[in-house]
């Protein structure tokens, strides 16, 4: 009689070969996971898995250290027994495991109250994976440092409205003092080259006070306490094309008067900076100041024609590097409001592009602006 033990049918062996492969796929499976399982526990981030119904399947040791004394006791544990169901990170955990949708937002904790934290879910097959970093201190630092950013662009306005009445009140006195000066000289000087000088220093003295006026009015800049951000803006670039000859226009929707002040006052701040440019450095004609309220987005560009920065200022600018055309304040000032700032100059203009993000202001969508139309248009 034969061996029971041994395969006697082809069916058998194919069934013995299938069950041999079933048991080294899991092995497989097991080996995979085991690898998965110590690697996330190695990382930093606080990790942890739940079921369908909010019940703790795993977690590693960064998310133990966290619930505190007793960890052993959270595998198998509802979630809602051990933070708060309405805190604002098990709204995104519900939100994630109902949506099926991968979320990342800083929430506050539901656990350690007064904590913050970078939260990501992610949907599995068995529920969510859930990873977690606290950035309390982060965040503190963070707002800090605006804090002290904003105070610095406070004192810069304040030096710069300062300097602007002492070039008023006493540069600009002795400038009109000197020019009376020299037409009493004149009386006294017979025609021929000592005329010419004093004419020639007249003129000097006259276009001095030209430019001190000029600067003294792009130094400081009318405030927007009772004007709003458009109203302010009209009248400052009418007083800038009085003042030096370029034909100047502006594009800005009513609705820029309903953001928030400080984002107004960064958006003028910007638009002197870009018009004192203008005027120092683009030789330009003409200038056009737009700014357009899109349904998230606030984007406003200053664009001039005239003969552009060189390739070398204009690498250093848009690294940061050049203060002279003040590059770096603009962009600190959208920074703060986590916008950015972009300069595209070559030999027919300048573009200052200044974008912000409407997270603060989500009612402005109505007030957009069309589209250019002018030849001169801004793209």
């Amino acid at each position: 009689m034969g061996d029971l033990s041994s395969p006697r049918t082809a069916s058998e062996k194919r069934q013995q070969r299938d069950l041999r492969g079933r048991i080294r796929a899991a092995e497989e499976v097991d080996h995979a996971n085991e690898r998965l399982r110590s690697v996330l526990a190695s990382v930093s981030d606080c990790y942890f898995t739940l079921d369908r119904s909010y019940h703790v399947t795993d977690l590693n040791e960064a998310a133990r250290d966290w619930v505190g004394p007793k960890p052993d006791r959270v595998l198998g544990t509802c979630l809602w027994d051990l933070c708060n169901p309405d805190a604002e990170c098990s709204r995104l955990i519900r939100e994630g495991m109902e949506g099926r949708r991968r979320i990342r937002r800083e929430v506050m904790s539901g656990l350690r109250p007064g904590r913050c934290l970078d939260l990501l879910v992610c949907p599995s097959t068995e529920g969510l994976s859930v990873f977690f970093t606290d950035v309390t201190e982060q965040r503190a630092a963070t707002a800090a440092l605006d804090e002290l950013a904003g105070r610095f662009l406070t004192l810069q306005d304040e030096e710069r409205q300062r300097i602007a009445e002492e070039l008023h009140d006493s540069t600009a006195q002795h400038l009109v003092a000197a020019d009376l000066h020299l037409m009493r000289l004149k009386q006294y000087v017979g025609s021929g080259d000592g005329q010419k000088v004093l004419d020639e220093a007249a003129d000097a003295v006259e276009e001095a006070a030209r430019e001190l006026r000029t600067f003294t009015y792009l130094l400081h800049p009318p405030g927007l306490e009772n004007g709003g951000l458009a109203r302010t803006v009209q009248a400052f670039a009418a007083g800038f094309a009085r003042r030096t000859g370029l034909n100047t226009s502006v594009r800005m929707p009513d609705t820029a008067d309903s953001l928030p002040f400080d984002v107004q006052r960064a958006l003028l701040r910007v638009i002197q900076e870009a018009l004192t440019n203008t005027y120092r450095h683009a030789a330009a004609s003409r200038l056009i100041i737009d700014l357009r309220v899109g349904a998230d987005t606030l984007k406003l560009r200053v664009l001039d024609d005239g003969c552009g920065l060189s390739c070398g200022v204009r690498k250093a600018a848009e690294g940061g590097a050049l203060l002279g055309v003040g590059v770096t304040g603009m962009r600190a000032r959208m920074l703060r409001f986590g916008g950015n700032l972009r300069l595209l100059s070559h030999a027919r203009g300048t573009l200052v592009v200044a974008t912000l993000p409407l997270g603060f202001a989500s009612d402005l969508g109505s007030g957009r602006e069309p589209a250019a139309t002018s030849p001169f248009a801004v793209h």
